[in-house]
């Protein structure tokens, strides 16, 4: 008498990747976002929600893998993404070109009295660490970029961090007055404004630390 072989059940399936899905989608949300300047904060944290959810599905028993996977990456690469078009924003709101008809390197001799001085010991001397703060969120928020309003400690340090960088007085006067650098310091003045945005914003927090 011969039994019948048993064969695979052919209609059972894994249980589906919703984690996964909602993952990834989560991270593509959070990509669009964290590429927008003003809302850097909440794509962060919404890229955050979609690794762990990712992360979750990707050890959920039986389902399908892919899905949590590329959530897992794409949260990744859209927080790299993010990060670079912000600070690619903040130095693009460095604006205005020095009149052409105030010559920079003017002779200082008599004729008239200089009021933007050069960088030796004036009367004005060298600005503040709180007043290049105060510039400097001044030109950022011209600018549209919000994201450090709510972080109190962030532009006193900034300004801390220019005042003691070696720019020359006249740039940062430049700087906190929305106007582009002096030509011989453009590449030097965005790179200081780089690392006072490393250095004061480490964990990229933005108004949401």
């Amino acid at each position: 008498m011969s039994s019948a072989p048993a064969g695979p059940l052919s209609g059972s399936k894994g249980p589906a990747p919703v984690l996964g899905f909602v993952g990834l989608g989560l991270a593509v949300l959070g990509t669009v976002l964290a590429c927008i300047p003003a809302a850097f904060g909440i794509g962060v944290v919404v890229l955050l929600a979609g690794f762990v959810v990712s992360l979750i599905g990707l050890f959920r028993k039986g389902a399908t893998k892919w899905p949590s996977i590329v959530g897992m990456i794409l949260a990744v690469i859209g927080g790299a993404i993010g990060t670079v078009v912000l600070i690619a924003s903040l130095v693009a709101n460095l604006p205005g070109p020095v009149d052409p008809t105030i010559p920079t390197d003017a002779p200082s001799t008599s004729t008239q009295e200089p009021t933007d001085a050069p960088t030796s010991g004036t009367a004005e001397g060298r600005l503040s660490p709180e007043e290049l703060g105060v510039g400097l969120a001044e030109t950022l928020r011209a600018g549209g970029v919000t994201s450090y309003d709510d972080m109190p400690d962030f532009y006193p340090c900034a300004g801390q961090f220019i005042y003691d960088s070696e720019l020359s007085d006249e740039t940062l006067r430049l700087i906190t007055s929305a106007q582009e650098p002096l030509p011989a310091e453009k590449d030097a003045a965005e790179q200081v404004l780089r690392d006072a945005i490393d250095t004061c914003d480490p964990d990229g927090e933005g108004s949401f630390g």
